[in-house]
């Protein structure tokens, strides 16, 4: 009887260890797999690290009252079209003179749109090497490009403007500037990033601009 006992708590001992190893392995497991959408998303985000190369408005040489400004406006409210946060960063214009200031590409990359939104305007959209998503937008006019062209950095993709907020050729619903936004796509999820503090990082890596390009 003693010995059927002594087995009997053997197998609660040794199924009880069975259970608490298995539910070690699924909690790792568990929490692997938590962790892998922020990986893919730290290292997206460490990709637009790498493929920015220079900030998007031109620096003008021989006039240098033509600078720009901007601040930290990520997720502002907006109000136009109902309400929503501001998924990006306005370079406003010390000038405001649309068609004046060019704005070039910040990354090598391909052209995937190009033309009207009601909310941007003229816009052009380039996708970087590593799969990133820069949205230009507000533009006054465009350089000779098109979709499916490849772009290097630095090159002109249009100049500076005020358009949007209504059907296409709206102009003039508010100061000239460039509205950039920046997108990555965690599990395929387009995903907004804040521009401003990559706009910092680059704001010294400028273009010159001797005269209008």
């Amino acid at each position: 009887m003693r010995k059927k006992i002594h087995n009997l708590c053997l197998g609660i001992l040794l199924l009880a260890f069975c259970i608490c190893l298995l539910t070690a392995n699924l909690l790792e497991e568990s929490q692997s797999d938590s962790q892998k959408p922020w990986q893919e998303y730290s290292e997206m985000e460490q990709a637009i690290w790498e493929d920015v190369k220079y900030f998007p408005v031109p620096e003008f040489t021989s006039d240098p009252t033509l600078t720009v400004s901007y601040e930290n406006s990520w997720m502002a409210e907006r109000t136009y079209g109902g309400k929503r946060g501001h998924e990006g960063t306005d370079i406003m214009a010390a000038k405001n003179e649309r068609g004046l200031y060019p704005i070039v590409s910040m990354t090598d990359g391909v052209v995937t749109k190009k033309g009207w939104l009601e909310k941007g305007g003229y816009r052009i959209g380039i996708v970087s090497p590593n799969g990133v998503y820069f949205y230009y937008a507000h533009l006054d006019s465009y350089a000779d490009i098109e979709v499916g062209d490849e772009v290097k950095a630095g090159d002109i993709l249009g100049y500076m403007g005020d358009s949007g907020y209504g059907p296409e050729g709206t102009v003039g619903q508010f100061a000239v500037h460039l509205h950039l936004g920046i997108y990555i796509y965690p599990n395929g999820e387009e995903t907004s990033v804040n521009p401003y503090w990559i706009l910092r990082y680059i704001e010294n890596r400028k273009v010159k601009c001797y005269t209008k390009m």
